[in-house]
């Protein structure tokens, strides 16, 4: 960990030599996430070879089953599939038009989804607050854990001091560091020569103000614990269980490859030979006679893999997979439990139950990051853009599973007792998907059926009295 900014001294490597653990398993994580497991995997996928070393003359593809990536991908859509409400104010109101005004400058839910992709394949999430040059507002942005490294208190390693964003780039057959060193309003631009890794000297420094009540640069971790900066990422801990899933699986389609061509077997008669090759080829779809009960009839040679304990195996794996990864089989489209049966809204949550806490560990800490974001973001103006420093901002999240209509209309109909809860209008525009006139249509329409069917049920007629029941005689 970086305690001071002695890493950037003239003199130092570069990377700084602590950071390059946590620099490195970013880079295996991010060719994880693209699916180069060919060559992260390398040295798992050769024990191919070596237990199957007769195999060499078979082509056959190692099988890549991403499921990182999915994880990732599954987590954003828990978090931010349903997009949140964020709210502050009254619908109308200045800070609820700064709000939906910052939203759209800064393409907000998707600059978040990215975030959350970030904190599940490198434990950290980062966004970035500025004021953008062209249209004067400001703006929240994402960017990468690989170009941050924090400095923190060498008391307290939960305070950090400084957001160091460093990067390098070349120019002029030169290679240079440019750095931006933040602190809370205001940060210090460097720009160092780089030679053989090792910082050289210091070529430009310029102090810029952000404009900021506190620092442009907010972390979001994944798991953190009190003895850590960074947060922890979700592939760590599942990257055994995967690349022997994998090498399990192209093992298995290895040996069917090299079968996938059948055996035959039978008497000498039943070759004849090539007169252009002169190689000898089975004569098939002819009579093949038997002099003696000795000869062997022309038949295919019928091979049994016993491959039952690979796929045992396979099941087992995948089973620790879902309950390692936290996200369980259905997240995944694994329904093989409920036996082609569709599954209740109800039943779907409980299967969902710990991907569901999982994402909502992440939510917690993504909750206070993205209120700070915008608070910072209004405090650098912009049209419609009002300072939110003081405005208490609330972020309604939600689930990201899909409801089921009927088990909430069966909710409904037991809150109030079966009683109505929606008009005929609503209900028709809504689900037709109608606009105000063609739902006016619709129930016209309705109401014509209903007349013909019950003519007489439609019609008024003015009561007469029988007997002494009513008026007078």
């Amino acid at each position: 960990m970086l305690t001071s900014l002695e890493f950037l001294s003239p003199g130092q490597l570069w990377p700084p030599p602590s950071e390059r653990e946590r620099l490195m398993q970013y880079a295996i994580n991010k060719r994880i996430f693209e699916g180069d497991h060919g060559n992260v995997y390398q040295s798992q996928f050769k024990r191919i070879q070596r237990i199957i070393g007769n195999f060499n003359d078979v082509i056959s593809y190692c099988v890549i089953a991403n499921f990182q990536k999915l994880i990732s991908l599954k987590t954003a859509d828990l978090l931010l599939g349903e997009t949140p409400k964020v709210a502050a104010g009254e619908e109308g109101s200045e800070e609820q038009i700064t709000i939906d005004n910052i939203k759209e400058n800064s393409d907000l839910i998707n600059t978040a989804y990215q975030t959350t992709i970030d904190v599940s394949r490198y434990g950290d999430g980062l966004f970035y607050v500025y004021k953008d040059i062209d249209t004067g507002a400001g703006r929240i942005d994402v960017t990468q854990p690989s170009i941050w490294f924090p400095v923190i208190s060498p008391d307290n390693l939960k305070k950090i001091q400084y957001h160091v964003l460093a990067w390098t780039y070349e120019q002029d057959k030169n290679k240079y560091l440019k750095c931006q060193i933040h602190s809370k309003g205001s940060y210090e631009e460097r720009i160092y020569l780089l030679k053989d890794s090792e910082i050289k000297q210091l070529i430009s420094s310029e102090t810029k103000n952000t404009g900021l009540k506190d620092f442009a640069v907010i972390q979001i971790p994944n798991t953190i614990t009190s003895d850590r900066t960074f947060g922890l990422d979700d592939y760590n801990d599942i990257d055994s269980i995967i690349s022997e899933l994998e090498v399990r699986v192209s093992q298995i389609a290895k040996v069917l490859d090299k079968h996938a061509e059948p055996s035959v077997q039978g008497p000498a008669s039943a070759l004849e030979m090539d007169p252009s090759t002169g190689e000898w080829k089975l004569k098939m779809g002819n009579y093949f006679p038997k002099d003696s009960n000795e000869d062997a009839d022309v038949e295919y040679i019928v091979w049994d893999a016993q491959m039952e304990a690979n796929f045992k195996m396979i099941e087992k794996l995948t089973n620790l997979l879902y309950t390692i990864s936290e996200m369980g089989s259905a997240i995944f489209g694994d329904m093989t439990s409920n036996t082609g049966q569709i599954v209740s809204g109800s039943a779907l949550r409980r299967l969902m139950i710990s991907p569901l806490a999982k994402v909502n560990r992440i939510r917690m800490r993504f909750d206070p990051a993205l209120k700070k974001a915008i608070k910072l973001c209004s405090q650098l103006g912009g049209e419609g853009i009002k300072d939110l420093s003081k405005t208490p901002i609330s972020i309604t999240w939600k689930d990201g599973l899909p409801e089921d209509p009927k088990e909430q209309a069966d909710i409904m109909a037991i809150r109030t007792g079966n009683k109505s809860t929606i008009s005929q209008y609503r209900a028709i525009q809504s689900q037709d998907n109608l606009s105000d006139e063609e739902t006016n249509i619709e129930l016209d329409r309705i109401a014509e059926d209903e007349a013909k069917a019950n003519p007489i049920g439609g019609q008024n007629f003015p009561f007469s009295g029988t007997g002494n029941s009513g008026g007078e005689q």
